[in-house]
């Protein structure tokens, strides 16, 4: 038999939906795959943007930090998070940013204006600290370089100071800072939104991009062969996706797409229709991919003196979130609802779906802006949203099958359930991630390919207390979120999805680990 775990969200946004058990099934096909799902997909981003590092990751002056100036809550919080990979050091902010500015011995760091987003960097977490909190936390290190005010010189020398191995300066800089191994960061981004002219980018036109890249990528390749790279794609420009597809085809492996979502005034469903809006453009994204880039790179000219790609570009959504436009910065500032936690676990769901070219994925961001964690001088607190993926990121199987779920539209064709299944082959445990977004609770079918009994081995709840429920660091002691884990071990042809909140603070999140 295979064992299936079963994810249940469920919100409440105050339409009343009156239905019997039959009109609700979810239909399990694991014959039908829809691609393995990258453990990248469960990344985070950090950025010198308000107090996300400086004030929240580190903070050398609170009695909270370590002799490093780390945070230890914040840090704490991370590794119960467990993020694969995180991307830094933004963002907007790498226009600006000169990687020399944050290494070497802390007081003779050079502190200077933030022009992006306001205030004053120390920049005393620099490449170096941040390297050692993604060893802390177990997972793998992006950077980004700076196309703007940046020159490719520069860009292959942080290259060589974090990877380089031989008797070289700038490898031998980093020896001199403490760090006799390299840092082997694979990953490295080719700036950051740089079609947005009022944003600090200065490429407006792709074909500018292309030329101008072309040289980082040459001498950072020169440097390490190694080294995946990530292109900048812009969300909606389809002409300048298609460029820069074509003009790097074979010398980058990713290409970016920001996705960030949020709730219009007055419509408390537009968050979900803005989801599954992200998911089909993900998939046009896709096709424009498949029609722009060679699967092999055939062509390609040795006079480059590094390989070309040899598998198919991928995407990478290394932004995206939830963005409410709330407290400063510039709206960044937020308090996340059980309702944005809800809709957190259906935006996974539709990375999941796009697994076959969906390989990164990066929430923005980990700390106080746009932030499953919150922190002041005082405490912490893990926000509504941290839940979800925190959930998502311990319980997802390496291959995403297909789910079709019949259920009552509540909002203009929106489906009230949202669901999606991964699969251990070896195993043959399924794990069933499904979303409720109606006010009450429902019954559903639920088939594993064609089969209806099947056996319960570990159910996951998620609670929240209200759909407004808040995490708050004024009463972090105050938990709005609960977890509960049952193993009842039994069969069912059904299972009872409960409705999106409670104020009884009854279950809203299930995961089930089913026998097939």
């Amino acid at each position: 038999m295979r064992q299936i775990i079963i994810l249940i969200t469920a919100l409440l946004l105050g339409v009343a939906c009156q239905m019997s058990a039959q009109q609700c099934e979810i239909v399990i096909d694991t014959e039908t795959s829809l691609g393995h799902a990258s453990p990248y997909i469960y990344g985070q981003f950090i950025e010198y943007m308000g107090q996300d590092i400086e004030g929240g990751i580190f903070d050398p002056e609170s009695p909270l930090s370590d002799e490093n100036g780390i945070r230890r809550d914040v840090l704490e919080k991370a590794k119960e998070l467990a993020p694969t990979m995180i991307r830094f050091p933004g963002g907007t902010f790498v226009k600006t940013f000169h990687w020399m500015d944050g290494v070497g011995p802390k007081d003779q760091r050079r502190p200077s204006k933030n022009l992006i987003w306001g205030g004053i960097n120390s920049f005393g977490f620099g490449t170096c600290e941040f390297i050692d909190y993604c060893r802390a936390i177990g997972c793998e290190p992006v950077l980004v370089v700076n196309l703007s005010t940046g020159t490719p010189d520069e860009a292959a020398n942080w290259v060589e100071y974090c990877n380089g191995t031989e008797n070289t300066y700038y490898a031998n800089l980093r020896r001199s800072h403490g760090y006799e191994e390299p840092f082997r960061v694979k990953y490295w981004a080719l700036g950051n939104e740089e079609a947005a002219e009022p944003d600090a980018g200065r490429h407006q036109d792709p074909h500018k991009y292309v030329e101008e890249v072309w040289h980082f990528i040459k001498l950072m390749k020169l440097t390490d062969p190694t080294i995946q790279l990530i292109a900048d794609g812009e969300r909606g420009i389809p002409e300048w996706n298609k460029i820069v597809m074509e003009g790097l085809d074979g010398a980058v492996d990713y290409i970016s797409f920001h996705g960030y979502v949020s709730t219009d005034n007055g419509r408390p469903y537009s968050i979900f229709h803005k989801i599954n809006q992200v998911e089909r453009e993900l998939g046009e994204f896709h096709a424009l991919m498949q029609s722009c880039s060679q699967d092999s790179v055939t062509n390609w000219k040795k006079w480059y003196r590094f390989p070309p790609r040899n598998k198919p570009l991928k995407m990478a959504v290394d932004e995206w979130g939830i963005w409410e436009y709330q407290q400063p910065p510039y709206g960044t500032t937020v308090t996340y609802e059980w309702r944005h936690a809800l809709a957190t676990a259906c935006y996974l769901n539709a990375l999941l779906r796009c697994c076959a070219f969906v390989e990164m994925a990066n929430w923005a961001q980990m700390v106080n802006i746009l932030a499953p964690i919150r922190a002041d001088s005082q405490t912490s607190v893990r926000q509504t949203v941290f839940y979800p993926l925190k959930e998502y990121r311990r319980n997802t199987h390496s291959e995403v099958v297909s789910v079709q779920t019949i259920s009552p539209e509540v909002d203009n064709g929106l489906q009230a359930l949202n669901a999606v299944a991964t699969i251990n082959r070896e195993t043959g445990e399924i794990v069933l991630f499904v979303v409720n977004i109606l006010p009450k609770a429902v019954r559903a079918r639920v088939s594993i390919d064609g089969k209806k009994a099947v056996a319960i081995r570990q159910m996951t709840t998620l609670t929240g207390e209200r759909i407004d429920a808040v995490n708050t660091l004024t009463q972090p002691e105050k938990e709005m979120v609960s977890v509960r884990t049952e193993k009842p071990v039994r069969h069912l042809d059904d299972i009872t999805i409960p409705p999106r909140s409670n104020p009884n603070h009854t279950r809203l999140t299930y995961q089930i680990r089913y026998l097939k």
